[in-house]
């Protein structure tokens, strides 16, 4: 399942940064093992159709969704798709990790818990760095693709909030870390907290 196409935080460029992404849901019509079923049957239904394509390396699908060692393939507007493997599956989580050709290196989990009369808690964490020298340039110079990011697992969490049937509490919440120095050397101290935010409806992400 770890071979030479996987790509770890440890082979890309510039920070690490440490990202979460979460949203209550009220009244939802889903528990969090059926969300996260949802989720792994139909991981485009998710996404921003008009900013991301979903494709499938799998043929047909299988019952019950992606499974372990399953790849997708997250096609973005311009010279990066994103390759991806699952490598963890259970009734509550999903997690992927980056494949060569990713404009991040690193590993991206979907989680769910609470429901059945509690609020529906839906959360994306992720912990990557950029996958090549050109990628950490724009993402940290220039910020095109962290802002391209960040709107895009914004608009995944409202996805998951839609899906479930519920009502979105208090907007989403996003917190990112930096748990490295910018040549890539473990910081020593504590993780600096570089942004944390709640973007509610209406508002731009």
């Amino acid at each position: 399942m770890l071979d030479d196409r996987v790509q770890l935080s440890e082979d890309g460029y510039g920070p690490l940064f440490h990202r979460r992404f979460m949203v209550r849901i009220a009244s939802a019509q889903l528990d969090a093992e059926r969300l996260i079923l949802r989720l792994c049957e139909d991981f485009g239904r998710f996404a921003p159709s008009e900013v991301v394509g979903i494709r499938s390396q799998q043929a047909p699908a299988r019952v019950g969704g992606l499974g372990l060692a399953d790849e997708l393939v997250v096609v973005i507007p311009g010279p990066w798709n994103g390759p991806v493997r699952v490598v963890r599956r259970d009734r509550d989580r999903l997690c992927l990790v980056t494949l060569r050709g990713h404009m991040e290196a690193g590993q991206v989990h979907f989680r769910a818990c609470g429901g059945d009369g509690a609020p529906l808690e839906f959360e994306v964490e992720l912990w990557a760095r950029a996958g090549s020298r050109l990628v950490d340039l724009l993402y940290s110079r220039l910020r095109v693709a962290k802002e391209a990011q960040l709107n895009m697992w914004v608009r995944f969490c409202l996805g998951a909030v839609e899906v479930s049937g519920g009502r979105l509490m208090d907007g989403v919440h996003i917190a990112t870390r930096r748990l490295d120095s910018p040549s890539g050397a473990p910081v020593r101290t504590a993780p600096r907290t570089v942004g944390s935010d709640i973007v509610r409806p209406g508002r731009t992400a």
